[in-house]
């Protein structure tokens, strides 16, 4: 007898290296000069300081919007073991960065990680919403936002901006992955196979 999840698994295989050959070179989204020289600064200031968990942050959300997911992530857990307590003094300190300036949307970015880590998801969602208004094309803040509404449970929204971000740029692997849950979420076992074959090429693709 067939195994079922074999038989998938090697149809992912087969349909993963048919859309290696034929798809066409990715223009995803591409890292700036200005955002390239943001990265060197802060991973500067890391070394220079690596016990220091606002230097640590503020390097894991530059990560976060630069398309280094999991460095990110990564960060965020050393700042949690430098300093167990930052979670709870971290959205206070960029609350008034940004009403001193309030149209910097990196700082916004980063209030948003800041109630993200302090367990406040509705009003992270409301900061990368701003982040939007601020910084429409910003393709991370989408994927932020569908990330967060999932873990809400809230799927059908986490499908909402997971979409709304790749019709901004739909070569977005992180997006594609996103989109795939929400869709497994809701039964649509299909769809959800095909988005997470998309997320598997395109990350190959270096995206």
């Amino acid at each position: 007898m067939i195994n079922v999840w074999k038989l998938r698994f090697v149809i992912c295989l087969v349909i993963v290296s048919w859309l290696l050959v034929i798809a066409p070179p990715a223009q995803a989204w591409q890292i700036t000069n200005e955002l390239q020289n943001e990265l060197a600064e802060k991973r500067a200031a890391v070394a220079k300081s690596p016990k220091d968990a606002n230097a640590r942050f503020d390097l894991a959300i530059t990560y976060a919007y630069t398309n280094l997911i999991q460095e990110g992530w990564d960060e965020l857990k050393k700042v949690n073991d430098l300093d167990p307590n930052f979670k709870n003094t971290a959205y206070k300190t960029y609350s008034q960065k940004v009403i001193a300036d309030p149209a910097d949307w990196r700082l916004r970015f980063r209030l948003a990680f800041a109630y993200y880590f302090a367990g406040k998801k509705a009003e992270a969602i409301r900061e990368l919403k701003n982040v939007l208004v601020l910084d429409p094309n910003n393709v991370f803040a989408y994927g932020y936002i569908s990330l967060i509404y999932g873990e809400m449970n809230d799927t059908d929204r986490a499908i909402e901006y997971a979409k709304a971000g790749l019709k901004k740029d739909n070569l977005v692997a992180a997006l594609h992955l996103l989109l795939s849950s929400g869709l497994y979420r809701k039964g649509d076992n299909w769809n959800g196979f095909w988005e997470a074959s998309t997320a598997v090429r395109l990350k190959l693709q270096g995206y």
